[in-house]
């Protein structure tokens, strides 16, 4: 129990030591790509986006010197989504002196009303698929190529064992094998960063997955 509390706490945690460079490097690329991806579904310019990225990242900053890890406050996530959304708020109305465009007064029109349901399930597969995407990069080195290959033709293309077995020319057992040592390695990736929901289903990692592989 003390091991799994500890790595549900570790990225958050050592995000309060602000020369922990490691912790933040890991964090900006897990997060910075989530972030700007919400703002570039608003319309944002590239020069905006960056600002408003760097503005939210400078708010995390100043609230991990002071962070305890309680789960009943609420998820992280969730706390970065109101951020997002209060940043991207705050640069249409500091842009409201010129004339907004139809695309710029319909997202400030939105920062304005209530969060709509589907607004934060967006952010929550966004950022589902952002962590899952991040954490299979950072452990397929760990495998060689074949184990890779049958993960992702059963994991992600959602390929039966059996056809997958007789492409590789291994026995079902083997599979199963290859499949299972690296998904444990991806909970063990993905829970040093978020232990709630490590494992939302890969089927939003598997569109990304075969869009590769039709590129």
């Amino acid at each position: 129990m003390a091991d799994e509390i500890r790595t549900r706490q570790t990225l958050l945690l050592r995000l309060r030591s602000p020369e922990d460079r490691d912790s933040w490097a890991e964090f900006t690329e897990i997060y910075t790509p989530l972030l700007y991806g919400y703002c570039q579904k608003r319309s944002i310019s590239h020069a905006d986006t960056a600002d408003i990225v760097q503005d939210v990242m400078r708010s995390v900053s100043l609230a991990m010197a002071n962070f305890e890890y309680d789960p009943a406050r609420g998820k992280f996530k969730g706390w970065l989504f109101t951020a997002v959304r209060h940043a991207v708020g705050k640069h249409f109305r500091k842009s409201s002196r010129r004339p907004l465009s139809i695309a710029e007064t319909s997202v400030l029109q939105a920062m304005d009303e209530r969060v709509d349901t589907s607004h934060e399930e967006e952010w929550e597969t966004d950022y589902q698929r952002q962590l899952l995407a991040w954490a299979l990069e950072k452990i397929q080195p760990e495998f060689n190529p074949r184990i890779w290959q049958v993960f992702e033709a059963t994991a992600l293309l959602d390929k039966p064992p059996e056809e997958v077995a007789s492409e590789f020319g291994m026995s079902k057992n083997a599979v199963a094998v290859a499949k299972s040592r690296v998904l444990q390695r991806l909970r063990e990736k993905v829970t040093s960063v978020d232990a709630e929901q490590w494992e939302q289903d890969l089927t939003n990692n598997r569109n990304l997955s075969k869009s590769k592989a039709a590129d």
